[in-house]
Formats: structure tokens, C-alpha cells, sequence
């Protein structure tokens, strides 16, 4: 029996995304565009990336840059539509492509079904501007369905969209390929704790952009109320972006210099094993479509405090870590006090051993028959 065709266009390849694009691959006879070589909000090396897909991706760069929250406009996707004649079409949000190629489908090809790829958390959704607002609408209106990142996003679209199809589809990755990453790299975490001196320490790990919407600010002054009673505490800041001047020196007002560590921005098998240094991963965004670290933290075994507006918080259960709002300092730092301080026993294992709710395997299966 032949394979359906799928024809995918999406923004660029990223680590979090490669067991998708695989998984894709496999059930379909699918062709991948990319529209940009790499994400605009961080660089990664492209050439790791590739070695570990399993097709030979496309790219479709020849276009311009809107300059506006990372919106583009390419050229030649309708071209590849009618060489390609696919049965299915995944696009990428609610662009002015995403319109276009629904539009282009149900005029020529009424029988390939579109569907877009939408990362919202409920907080993007509600808070969209007035041109995603029209394009999502005019969008809704011919797709087949969208793929959501969480259950609370698919809840807001089912309330105001209740005829559009959706399926949730969390950016989540293979355990056994984490699992092996991590495992190979456990010399790198014993240096990482001889370098840094953590051993004997309650580690807080952050991973991610030092930009403002990760609330890093929030974070450091609620963790330097908490130093005053526990100075075994340490903060790891794994990352770069342009809040790392102005985190340093607030680190420095507050004077907990010993107590914060700035480690820089790290890749591949050098960041996975940084999970394992940790008691708990925290990400305290006031917005995030998801956080594709959570679930890496949570394969890894180490438990998470995660921000209820992330959209990765659908992932935390009472098993694997715990929510707070990331506006209300004396909730986190209560959360502090009673998880980072022992009285709790944590979940980190021994071994590795994930803490996830559910497996890849089992969405990706879903998502293949959401598709046909």
C-alpha cells in the first residue's frame, strides 16, 4: 500500500522538533521546507541537526523579512504544491502562507486535506494582535484542523472555533533518544559539578533565553529570599540573550553572587547533561507557546517548577513537579521552602528514569491518524 503524500512547510529545523520531522517521515512519503536555515530567536548548529534526520530536508528561503515578531513571506510554495500533488498539507500558525495555501488547496485540490501547526498557550491566544486575529479567522475557515501544543489551548480554540477539528500535540521528543544523550554524557555532569562545586548542593536549573519573557528577574529576587535561609541553594542560569548584563548586576545588588551561576549557552550533548546536575528544573515565563525543555527535564528524570502560563504545563502532574504562578513571589518562594529544602523527597532518581505523563511513541501514533 502507498504511502500517503505529505507535503510540510515549517519556519526552521530545531532540536525539539527532529523526532517529529522523523516520525512524519516514516508514516508518510512526505517532502519537509524549511523557510529559514535556522530559528531567528537562536542559532544552532545545523549540521548536528541533520546528522540525526532521517530524510534529506528542502529549503525555501528565497523571500523577505518582515521585521515584526520573526513574520516572513517566501516565494514558490504554491509551486511546490503543484509539483509535489500532495494528499496532505501541514503548514506552520496562521500566516498569510497558511491562508494561501488553504485557499490555493480547496480551489484546485479539493481533496488534499491543510492543516496548520499552531504553538498557542491560552495567554497567546487570547492575547494575539489584530492581524493574527484576521488571519486565524479567515485561516479556520478552510483548514481541515489544527495541531495544538496543549490541552488548555485546544480547550480556548474548541470554545471559540467549536467547528474547527484539533488535536493536542505537545512538542515533546523520544525518550530513548534523550535518555541515551544524557547517559552519554554523564562525565560531563561530574565535571560540571567538580567545575562548579555542586556536589552536596540543592540545585535550581534554568535552561533557556536570558531574554524578559522568562521572568528572570522574578526568579532571582525570589531565590535571594530564599538564600537567607538556605545557603546550600544554588541557581544555574544555563543560556545567553540580552537580560545577561542585567542579570549579573542584579545578582550583584542583591549580593548572592556565590549562589547564582551564570553557565553560558551550551548544545547537544553539552546541554543534556546539565539536567542530571539538578534537583529541579524551574521556567517562570509570563509567555511560552510551550518550553520544549520541560519535557527534556522531565525525561531525565529531574522533576519541574513550572510557570502556569507556559504552555508545557500541561506536562506537570503531582508526580513530576509542580505549578505556580509567575507573578506571585510569595507563592514561589513557599515552593522553594518546601521542595528545595528537603522536607519533600524529590523524584530524582539514581538512574535515569522518565517522569513524563505519556510517551512520544503514543502521540505521534495519534497524530499520524489525525492526519489520515
Amino acid at each position: 500500500m502507498m504511502k500517503p503524500k505529505l507535503l510540510v512547510f515549517h519556519k526552521a529545523l530545531a532540536p525539539y522538533r527532529i523526532d517529529l520531522f522523523n516520525g512524519l517521515d516514516e508514516a508518510f512519503d512526505t517532502d519537509i521546507y524549511f523557510f529559514r536555515k535556522n530559528l531567528q530567536s537562536q542559532q544552532f548548529d545545523l549540521n548536528r541537526l541533520l546528522e540525526q534526520l532521517n530524510f534529506t530536508p528542502k529549503f525555501l528561503t528565497k523571500g523577505f523579512e518582515l521585521h515584526h515578531k520573526g513574520r516572513m513571506i517566501r516565494f514558490g510554495y504554491l509551486q511546490k504544491i503543484i509539483r509535489h500533488r500532495p494528499n496532505i498539507i501541514l503548514c506552520l500558525e496562521f500566516s498569510i502562507m497558511t491562508f494561501e495555501i488553504a485557499l490555493f488547496s480547496k480551489i484546485f485540490s479539493p481533496k488534499t486535506k491543510v492543516f496548520t501547526i499552531c504553538d498557542d498557550s491560552v495567554g497567546v491566544a487570547q492575547n494575539s494582535s489584530i492581524f493574527r486575529r484576521i488571519g486565524r479567522a479567515l485561516s479556520l475557515k478552510l483548514l481541515d484542523g489544527i495541531i495544538l501544543g496543549n490541552n488548555p489551548a485546544e480547550e480556548w480554540y474548541n470554545k471559540n472555533f467549536p467547528k474547527t477539528k484539533t488535536i493536542v500535540s505537545p512538542i515533546i521528543q523520544k525518550e530513548e533518544r534523550i535518555i541515551s544523550i544524557v547517559s552519554k554524557g554523564k562525565s560531563l555532569t561530574a565535571n560540571y559539578i567538580n567545575q562548579f562545586q555542586l556536589r552536596d548542593k540543592n540545585v535550581l536549573l534554568f535552561v533557556g533565553r536570558l531574554v524578559e519573557v522568562k521572568n528572570l528577574n522574578f526568579l532571582v529576587e525570589v531565590f535571594a529570599d530564599y538564600v537567607i535561609e538556605n545557603v546550600n541553594a544554588i541557581l544555574v542560569l544555563v543560556g545567553d540573550g540580552n537580560k545577561n548584563a542585567e542579570l549579573l548586576e542584579l545578582v550583584e545588588q542583591l549580593n548572592i553572587q556565590k549562589n547564582v551561576i551564570f553557565a553560558g549557552r551550551y548544545e547537544n550533548e553539552a546541554l543534556y547533561a546539565w539536567y542530571p546536575v539538578a534537583d529541579y528544573l524551574i521556567l517562570p515565563s509570563t509567555s511560552e507557546a510551550f518550553g520544549a525543555v520541560v519535557n527534556e527535564s522531565l525525561i531525565a528524570g529531574i522533576p519541574v517548577i513550572c510557570s502556569n502560563l507556559a504552555g508545557a504545563s500541561c506536562l506537570i502532574n503531582d508526580r513530576n513537579g509542580i505549578l505556580f504562578n509567575p507573578f506571585d513571589k510569595r507563592e514561589l518562594l513557599e515552593i522553594f521552602r518546601k521542595f528545595l529544602n528537603g522536607t519533600m523527597s524529590t523524584t530524582k532518581p539514581t538512574a535515569l528514569s522518565s517522569l513524563m505523563p505519556y510517551t512520544f511513541e503514543d502521540r505521534m501514533k495519534k497524530l499520524v491518524q489525525y492526519l489520515f
